[in-house]
């Protein structure tokens, strides 16, 4: 494990869409049965977390806060996966033939974050409820649906719109409605957006530029962002790559 004690948690506290397929007079009992140790883990980038556990039992990294990146350099050129609470990670996890390709991935906290260990412990506690195990499973194959609409994402020709589609992204996972917009609490650099839409970064600023006059987005003064058009139509935007 990696990252500095911070006590336990109830998982179904933390994260209550777990008790989904938990019958409903069981899950009093799951959510006293089911908890897990918590890791405190800093900003910055997180070598700890790729060395990988002494148990096969050993499932991943539930994360409860905090926004992680994982980036895959190729040729120089980077590509940046967001995480962030709700996802479960393996982040030790590399196949052999990327190792092979010289490929790299790299692991790093935008800001301190708090995790969940599912160990073997967990798997214990599970056996009365194996439920939440298909339900974990759910949280990484959704992962990978995710991928997959971000690498769909980078062949839109247009780089405004890309961005776009990201924020809406982001506010639908992890904004939080205000009077003024959606609130990403997330502090993403120009440059950390770039390599998520597979766009150079002068070309980023200045379509986040031209995206701010349309009083579409803001970047506070913290790094974090606020998404002014939430209720935009996804179907919208696409239509309008054929029309310009």
């Amino acid at each position: 494990m990696s990252g500095e004690s911070a006590g336990k948690v109830r998982l179904l506290d933390a994260e209550p869409s777990l008790a989904r397929g938990i019958e409903r007079h069981l899950q009093d009992e799951a959510r006293e049965t089911l908890v897990a140790d918590i890791l405190r883990i800093n900003a910055g980038p997180w070598e700890e977390g790729l060395r990988p556990p002494e148990s096969p039992l050993f499932l991943g990294y539930l994360v409860l806060e905090g926004a992680f990146t994982r980036e895959i350099i190729i040729a120089g050129r980077p590509s940046i996966e967001l995480l962030g609470p709700g996802d479960l990670i393996r982040p030790w996890i590399l196949p052999e033939p990327l190792e092979a390709m010289h490929v790299t991935a790299e692991w790093s906290l935008i800001s301190e974050g708090h995790v969940a260990v599912i160990n073997e412990d967990f798997h214990r506690q599970a056996q009365a409820f194996p439920s939440i195990l298909t339900v974990l499973m759910d949280r990484v194959v959704a992962r990978a649906r995710w991928l997959g609409f971000q690498v769909a994402l980078c062949q839109i020709p247009r780089i405004d719109l890309r961005l776009l589609l990201l924020f809406r992204y982001l506010a639908e996972r992890w904004g939080i409605e205000g009077p003024r917009g959606s609130k990403i609490a997330i502090r993403l650099s120009h440059r950390n957006l770039a390599a998520m839409i597979g766009a150079r970064r002068p070309k980023v600023s200045s379509a986040l530029t031209a995206l701010a006059d349309q009083d579409l987005i803001e970047q506070d003064g913290d790094g974090t962002w606020t998404f002014f058009a939430a209720e935009i139509d996804p179907m919208a935007i696409l239509a309008s790559i054929d029309e310009k």
